[in-house]
């Protein structure tokens, strides 16, 4: 891709081992960003990036998000861009959740990184940077998921992008969301079965689940000063349509 739209920045990528974090990481690098791919799962990361440009950092958000980010920005900063996208979920319902399920997911999804995007945007307050941060919500953060921690977590993502947007603004830097639904991923297969693809168009106005390269490229866009400079406190759904889905609407 010749479009130099982050060159001579620094992006930092959380759960950037699989899916829609490793599509933003090949993407960002293509663009022309110093990226920083963070996961937990380290023997992902050295198979995705090993043979690249890409500094891989294993590392779990959810441990301790301050520390995480002094160690980023020691090696690594400044950084100017940030893409919050890791999250995680248990399949437990309010009634089954035990405590050490609800606090990892919300150490992972919220917790973690609240003190470091927290802590990477001081710095770039203090030095009087500018920067763009986004966040990997979910249609959950609106729609039922019947993982209710899970749901919970990501609305209270979606109401801190918000926050973070009026606070951060007037030092120059701009916090986004994305919202992706059914994408496909190592949890999300291709449907195999006709009858499984038809449900798919009957719910999904686009007709089918996306890709997590189809995400990569809004998250770009929200990144990118030259095109989303004047867009902050926005979540933009990426979904093909299926967060317009009602009951009350059966397809012809």
């Amino acid at each position: 891709m010749p479009v130099d739209w982050f060159a001579g920045q620094t992006a930092v990528v959380t759960g950037a081992a699989h899916g829609i974090g490793r599509a933003s990481v090949e993407l960002l690098e293509q663009m022309g960003a110093r990226v920083v791919a963070v996961d937990v799962d380290g023997e992902a990361l050295k198979s995705a990036f090993g043979d690249s440009t890409v500094a891989a950092v294993a590392a779990d958000v959810g441990e301790d998000g301050r520390a995480l980010a002094a160690m980023l920005s020691e090696r690594y900063g400044p950084i100017e861009l940030l893409v919050n996208n890791v999250g995680i979920e248990t399949p437990q319902h309010f009634l089954t959740l035990d405590e050490g399920d609800f606090d990892r997911v919300f150490a992972v999804n919220l917790r973690g990184p609240w003190f470091l995007t927290r802590t990477l945007a001081a710095e770039l307050v203090a030095q009087g940077r500018r920067g763009s941060i986004v966040f990997v919500s979910s249609l959950h953060d609106t729609f039922i998921r019947t993982f209710p921690h899970y749901s919970t977590s990501k609305a209270a993502v979606a109401m801190l992008v918000r926050e973070l947007a009026s606070e951060l603004g007037p030092h120059g830097i701009r916090v986004n969301a994305v919202s992706p639904g059914a994408v496909h991923s190592s949890h999300v297969p291709l449907p195999a079965e006709e009858a499984e693809r038809q449900r798919l168009r009957e719910i999904i106005p686009l007709g089918h689940i996306g890709q997590a390269e189809q995400v990569a490229r809004m998250i770009a866009v929200l990144l990118c000063d030259e095109w989303a400079g004047y867009v902050t406190g926005t979540n933009v759904r990426v979904d093909g349509g299926l967060g317009t889905h009602s009951w009350s609407v059966h397809p012809e």
